[in-house]
């Protein structure tokens, strides 16, 4: 071997020495990424679908550790801390923060009065617990019992500071299909509005408290305008007012988090969360192609009906009436007076029944007048039409719970926390449409819904275990984990103080024969927000989870109950 020149020595070590100073570089890089953030919080993770993120088998060392489950109790209404914690270090995420409102007199719901206070007390200790900060904030859907924390506590959540949003992709506002969901849900809740604030229709009726008790869900909705619904808003200063929506909450969030953190989740994705990204989270829900199952509330075997929100007649009817009899809450609307356009029939002027054409009529006065006048009242058909009111109400009322979003949390030993919000029958039903990735690698091997559900070691009962927001064969049987527990974020006697002539008991919260299921399933392991702590404790000694509990909001009562997995 020919011997190199003193000149070629020198340009190698020149070489060898960059090439040294290079590697250091990478190696400090890569040392800087596995140390968390100080002051014992994970840096931000990503969401967004995993796509080509490289294969499972090289899990992060952050995996280990210790993942709990935090649910605020006495809440008919969802409120939880997951965390993902390694030593001092922790990833931190919200999903969901509400409470049912108290609408009508204390004195006939006592239990339901209490929630304010509770959520209050709740919110200052998850400000303490989190340290004013989060990972990750999961909006599940536009409900006043998930999100209204934001706004009774809104002093308290001021100075929180959020990393990211998950939101449905139903929320999202460059998207034509939600868009199109929305504004006609805007339309038809803004009209039910109007027609609630009414002195000339009977407050007092049946199908008049069925849409005074669903509204509830909404927060705060002025009535119909030409342009839909205008929800009240934030205040000039960014905070939310008392009477503020449950979109104005949205809105906050997304602000908190900014524009470029939000994420609007479809079915089929997978997104990471955990200490530097170490788990994977399946979207199952809302179903995004199949319109149907957006729509589908009720199971369709048996005695049980199917419903679907806002068929254009009810939505119409209910504008009309809300013109018709709104206090004069909104603007005027001459040409839906006495009857929409929906329920006119044109003639000819020989008296011939003309075909609709869609063409703009103009407003009969001579027929207003005549419908209007107060020796005509006996003939008037409004208070008839109050049954498409109380239909409408019920329907969006279903049709929102059945846009949230439905995740499965999964861990790095593949066991699954799984989070439906308040998903009804056609969201559980869409999640077997699509197929998941197994892995993060391209084009890899794919999951079935039926295995997911088969390593569910965890499951928050949907929408307070009403009738129709856990399924049944599709759902709750596949569930076959013998280590499976259950969190119930309900009140039952504030469930039963929502009575109506129709409701006389109230509702049905937990439902017989899902708790009945779900207490063989999971060996009795269920904690509610009712829970009693001693005979609760007793059904978890032999459980995965260490269960422990916070302290007293009032005596033998706590404020939270909480899981602990160890990784």
């Amino acid at each position: 071997m020919a011997k190199k020149t003193k000149a070629a020595r020198k340009q190698s070590a020149g070489v060898a020495k960059k090439k040294a100073k290079v590697a250091k570089a990478k190696s400090a890089v890569k040392k800087k990424r596995a140390v968390p953030a100080a002051g014992g919080s994970s840096s931000p993770s990503t969401p967004g679908p995993v796509g080509n993120a490289g294969s499972r088998t090289g899990v992060p060392a952050s995996a280990g550790g210790t993942v709990s489950i935090r649910m605020y109790r006495g809440l008919l209404g969802d409120f939880f801390f997951v965390k993902h914690s390694v030593g001092a270090t922790a990833f931190k995420m919200l999903i969901d923060c509400g409470v049912l409102q108290c609408i009508g007199s204390k004195a006939n719901k006592p239990v339901t009065s209490l929630g304010k206070q509770r959520i209050i007390a709740g919110a200052d200790d998850f400000m303490k617990a989190c340290g004013g900060e989060l990972d990750l904030v999961v909006a599940t859907h536009e409900h006043y019992d998930h999100l209204s924390g934001f706004i009774l506590a809104n002093d308290i959540f001021k100075p929180l500071k959020i990393a990211k949003v998950w939101m449905a992709w139903t929320e999202d506002r460059t998207d034509k299909v939600a868009n199109g969901y929305r504004n006609k849900k805007g339309r038809a809740l803004a009209a039910l509005s109007a027609l609630a604030r009414s002195s000339a229709l009977a407050a007092d009726s049946d199908e008049m408290k069925t849409v005074t008790n669903l509204l509830q869900f909404y927060g705060g909705i002025d009535p119909v305008g030409s342009d839909g619904m205008a929800v009240a808003r934030r205040k000039s200063n960014g905070d939310l007012s008392g009477n503020a929506s449950c979109e104005a909450v949205l809105e906050w969030l997304r602000t908190k988090a900014g524009p470029n953190n939000v994420s609007f989740l479809k079915p089929g994705e997978v997104v990471r969360w955990g200490l530097r990204d170490a788990f994977r989270a399946y979207v199952l829900g809302p179903p995004r192609e199949d319109a149907k199952k957006l729509r589908q509330l009720d199971p369709s075997k048996g005695t049980a009906r199917e419903v679907y929100l806002a068929k254009g007649e009810d939505v119409e009817t209910v504008i009309g009436l809300a013109a018709l009899h709104g206090d004069g809450a909104g603007p005027p609307r001459p040409n839906d007076q006495p009857f929409v356009p929906l329920h006119w029939c044109p003639y000819g002027p020989n008296g011939e029944r003309l075909k609709k054409n869609g063409a703009k009529q103009k407003l009969n006065a001579e027929v207003v007048a005549t419908y209007t006048k107060a020796d005509a009242k006996y003939r008037r058909i409004d208070i008839d039409w109050l049954g498409s009111a109380e239909n409408l109400a019920l329907k969006i009322d279903g049709d929102v719970n059945n846009t949230s979003l439905a995740l499965g949390l999964e861990l790095a030993d593949r066991r699954v926390l799984l989070f439906p919000g308040d998903a009804q029958v056609g969201n559980w039903l869409s999640w077997g449409d699509q197929t998941y990735p197994a892995d993060d690698s391209k084009d890899g091997p794919k999951l079935k819904i039926d295995e997911i559900l088969a390593r569910a070691v965890f499951y928050k009962v949907g929408h307070h275990a009403s009738h129709n927001a856990t399924l049944r064969e599709r759902g709750l049987e596949l569930m076959t984990d013998p280590r499976l527990c259950a969190m119930i974020p309900v009140v039952e006697q504030t469930a039963h103080e929502q009575v109506t002539k129709s409701s006389p008991n109230g509702w049905s919260m937990p439902y017989g024969d899902l708790y009945k299921r779900l207490n063989e399933l999971t060996g009795g392991r269920i904690l509610r927000g009712d829970g009693e702590a001693n005979a609760e404790k007793s059904k978890f000694k032999a459980s995965i989870f260490r269960l422990s509990y916070g302290a007293d909001f009032k005596a033998g009562d706590p404020l939270w109950v909480e899981l602990a997995l160890d990784l």
